[in-house]
């Protein structure tokens, strides 16, 4: 009998693992200065994409290990403006160019890395290098039918900064989904875009200094989505 029941459990056991998804592993970049990375990067937006689907984020700020977490993983969401070494940087390029997803948030898409030019050109598609004071930004969403604005509303707004994104013509192009207004000379820049590339899914959201955009929910729906969409 005790025979029996343990062949059965092991039966049990063996047809959850084979019918369980394996989830997909997403490494976040975060680090350096003027945010606090770790309580809205490291903490709310990990703990809202986890809760959101089959999804298993690591969180650090050691760029040096970035080569060893990439070998695992299957997506890279970069929110940091602190050094990466040459080693990172080549191992982040193997993985953008075998086609793995790469989303860019906040301090990522700025000029960080000046011995990196190619970052900005073939992954961001520009940069931003300047930024208007922390203030309520109007957003406007321009492209409904895109699947990271599916549930955004057609306006919205929170305090956050303003980056004065500017796409490289040297680079492929960029498709702007959401623009952002600014309050001092009514300009507008692009706020939510996705970049061409040859074969990876790259998505970029200028926003997200602190917990006014983090705890917004038009911010997490475009966060989500924006996972979401690169995943798939």
């Amino acid at each position: 009998m005790k025979l029996l029941m343990g062949l059965a459990l092991l039966l049990i056991t063996a047809g959850t693992a084979i019918g369980q998804t394996k989830p997909t592993r997403i490494l976040m970049v975060g680090g350096g200065g003027s945010h606090d990375f770790g309580r809205w990067y490291g903490e709310e937006d990990k703990k809202a994409i986890e809760a959101a689907g089959n999804y298993q984020v690591t969180y650090t700020e050691n760029t040096d290990s970035i080569p060893a977490y990439l070998k695992q993983s299957d997506l890279l969401i970069l929110t940091n403006n602190q050094p990466i070494n040459t080693a990172g940087q080549a191992a982040i390029t193997r993985f953008v160019e075998k086609g793995h997803g790469l989303l860019l948030l906040h301090a990522a898409v700025w000029y960080n890395w000046a011995d990196w030019p190619a970052y900005n050109l073939n992954y961001v598609g520009g940069g931003s290098k300047s930024h208007e004071k922390l203030q309520d930004i109007k957003n406007f969403v321009v492209n409904a039918g895109h699947p990271i604005t599916q549930g955004v509303p057609a306006k919205f707004d929170f305090v956050d900064e303003l980056y004065r994104f500017i796409p490289d013509p040297a680079a492929k192009g960029i498709e702007v989904l959401v623009i952002g207004q600014s309050k001092e000379t009514d300009a507008v820049y692009p706020g939510v875009f996705t970049v061409k590339h040859r074969k990876a899914k790259i998505a970029g959201i200028t926003t997200g200094h602190d917990e006014r955009s983090h705890h917004h929910e038009a911010y997490k729906t475009l966060l989500i989505n924006a996972v979401n969409w690169i995943a798939k």
